[in-house]
């Protein structure tokens, strides 16, 4: 069994001369992997692997609703949650792409997922959705439209404060675009620790409130904002884990790994942030020039860019 080990504050690296417990695991980063596919994790088998509903997630540069990214519906869950409480006539909620493989059917929200916002019997005026999470709280506007905009969506939507559409996607049910589910700190270490949130709509007499689980699959992704803090969250690894970042280059259909960044150790509620240092971040977001490779960053069995 782990002991846990805090992280390093968020913007600070954890770097090798962090003494975690003796007895966490030292996960070490690939020499190279195939890009765009991922890999099962090694040791799958061990008690440190996560349950069947932390399933790797796709790359983290994969956008919502990108070829190849499993569906996530609101329909679907509304069929779910309508066999559970056929009674309910109103409804909110947040749903994740599910389990790759296939064995969660949960309602629940997914740390790095491509999710949505559901909403059920709500008239088609101004909507308020309110989100608690560890003593905070986060109000945000949802206007109904006959159809989604092409504004792109933020990763910390529904944390941010910015106005939401959402569209009637038949039977009164309204559904928002798609986005990446990854709020902006303190919500991120908030929801993790509590491994959910309550979301809350209203719409003058209408109310509607659900709990919503989270599920914290093995990945990282650069967080909201990434061109200015140059930040990598990293989550879903067992509690005390050392986790390393690596500099890989480019070529052809391989990554090969130049030299590790730093590392995370893991604390207790799975989340850690990093943040690439200066010339790692000016390798990585510069687009390369005449014959160099192009240059990525990977975290440890993810096989997958996360820049």
């Amino acid at each position: 069994m782990l002991r846990d080990t805090p992280a390093a504050p968020a913007g600070r690296a954890t770097t090798r001369s962090a003494t975690p417990s003796p007895s966490a695991r030292d996960i070490l980063l690939a020499q190279q992997f195939d890009i765009g596919f991922a890999a099962t994790p090694p040791g799958e088998e061990n008690e440190e692997t996560p349950p069947p509903d932390e399933a790797i997630p796709p790359p983290a540069e994969a956008t919502p609703g990108a070829e190849g990214t499993a569906a996530v519906s609101c329909r679907a869950d509304l069929d779910r949650l309508e066999q559970a409480d056929p009674e309910a006539r109103r409804r909110v909620w947040v749903t994740s792409v599910k389990d790759a493989r296939g064995a969660s059917g949960a309602v629940a929200a997914g740390l790095g997922e491509v999710s949505l916002l559901c909403l059920q019997g709500f008239p088609s005026g101004p909507i308020t959705v309110t989100v608690k999470a560890g003593g905070r709280t986060y109000t945000t506007a949802v206007k109904p439209v006959a159809e989604l905009s092409d504004t792109l969506p933020a990763m910390d939507d529904l944390f941010n404060g910015r106005p939401m559409e959402v569209e009637d996607v038949g039977g009164g049910l309204l559904e928002s675009g798609s986005w990446q589910f990854l709020p902006s700190e303190p919500a991120l270490t908030d929801i993790a620790r509590s491994r959910g949130f309550t979301v809350a709509a209203r719409s003058g007499a209408v109310r509607a409130e659900s709990e919503v689980p989270l599920s914290v699959p093995r990945g990282a992704a650069t967080m909201e904002g990434w061109e200015r803090n140059h930040r990598i969250a990293v989550y879903g690894y067992p509690a005390g884990a050392r986790v390393p970042i690596g500099l890989y280059s480019e070529s052809g259909v391989v990554a090969t790994l130049q030299r590790e960044v730093g590392r995370v150790v893991m604390p207790r509620h799975q989340v850690a942030i990093f943040t690439v240092p200066p010339d790692v971040f000016r390798t990585v977001d510069a687009e390369p020039a005449g014959d160099e490779n192009p240059a990525c960053l990977s975290v440890a069995e993810l096989a997958a860019c996360v820049t």
